[in-house]
């Protein structure tokens, strides 16, 4: 990614070789032509961490990570576009609206659609289209009222048929995650067994594991469970367990890692970002077998090789690593 010849600029002390950051731009905008929106997604962000990306790179960053389901983020861009006035106001618009869909903000989308009505500022090309997305959203806000209304508890009450393994193993990951997080806080004991049968079940994803265990530990849950995860068992307790990041292991190695990159900000962002992710699908494990060293270095070139450095990136380590990175890719499907 890097060329030869002329002038070279600096971020943070970072040296920006020339062309590297229109190379990623390009890259992005192709692999999005080609329908490979996680591969447009990460040279885009790539891209956008040494200067700001201009508007038709942001609208194709936001359909990007629209298409991978990373709604949250693609709001956020979308939400600057708008602000700024693009080109192709109305599709940014459809795009933005059609989050909200996804996110059920059904509330904000009728609010947005019927003022853009009222006010007869949408091009008579486009008032079917946003006809449309009206009605569907009407129709998407009814049947979540009829038919997922048990998503959230009602006066404490958790509808244990949802977390019943037929039952929960087939809903996508991001639903079966999205049930989870909203039990924070809840009363576990009526669900206690189904939350077990999730954590010890060998098709499970690693990161949903990682969620309904977590909320065991704060409950501060004493039973012993069976947890597998990368070829890896072990028999363990929720009770007393620290949080993924509070362990010992992986704060020594957010230090290691932190001195080693201490002039390469933006690559220890990247770092750390991996790092608190990966131990967060492994836990409770802390990298098995592997020492907080070997683990650092490993991340330092596994960070390395994605910004196009020639290191070394082979080994059982770099695998595991490869492995856990794979989980948050399929995550996003």
């Amino acid at each position: 990614m890097r060329k030869k010849y002329g002038k070279l600029q600096t971020k943070e002390n970072i040296i920006v070789f020339p062309g590297m950051v229109d190379r990623l731009i390009s890259e992005g905008l192709k692999y999005a032509e080609d329908f490979q929106y996680d591969l447009a997604v990460d040279s885009i962000r790539q891209a956008m961490t040494y200067r700001e990306a201009d508007e038709q790179t942001l609208g194709v960053y936001a359909y990007s990570l629209y298409e991978i389901r990373e709604f949250q983020e693609a709001r956020v861009i979308c939400e600057e576009l708008l602000k700024l006035g693009p080109t192709y106001y109305f599709e940014t618009m459809e795009l933005y609206v059609t989050i909200l869909m996804e996110l059920r903000q059904f509330t904000e989308v009728t609010k947005i659609v019927n003022s853009l009505l009222e006010e007869g500022i949408i091009p008579p090309e486009k008032e079917e289209s946003f006809n449309q997305l009206l009605k569907l959203n009407e129709r998407v806000a009814k049947q979540k009222d009829e038919l997922w209304v048990e998503d959230v508890p009602h006066n404490n009450q958790i509808d244990a048929t949802l977390f019943q393994y037929e039952t929960f193993s087939n809903f996508p990951e991001d639903k079966q995650q999205q049930l989870l997080v909203e039990l924070d806080g809840e009363d576990l004991t009526p669900i206690e067994n189904e939350l077990t049968a999730i954590i010890e079940d060998g098709l499970i994803s690693p990161i949903t594991k990682s969620f309904a265990l977590l909320l065991m530990v704060h409950k501060g849950i004493e039973r012993t469970l069976k947890v597998e995860k990368f070829g890896f068992q072990a028999n363990i307790t929720p009770k007393g367990l620290p949080d993924p990041t509070q362990t010992s292991k992986v704060e020594s190695v957010l230090s290691i890692t932190g001195e080693e990159l201490l002039q390469n900000p933006t690559k220890l962002e990247m770092v750390h970002d991996l790092i608190i992710r990966h131990s967060f699908a492994t836990y409770p494990f802390e990298w098995f077998t592997y020492d907080e060293q070997e683990v650092s270095l490993a991340y330092i070139d596994y960070v390395g090789a994605m910004l196009g450095e020639d290191v070394p990136c082979e080994g059982e380590l770099n695998e595991l690593i490869r492995k856990i990175d794979i989980q948050f890719e399929m995550r996003s499907m």
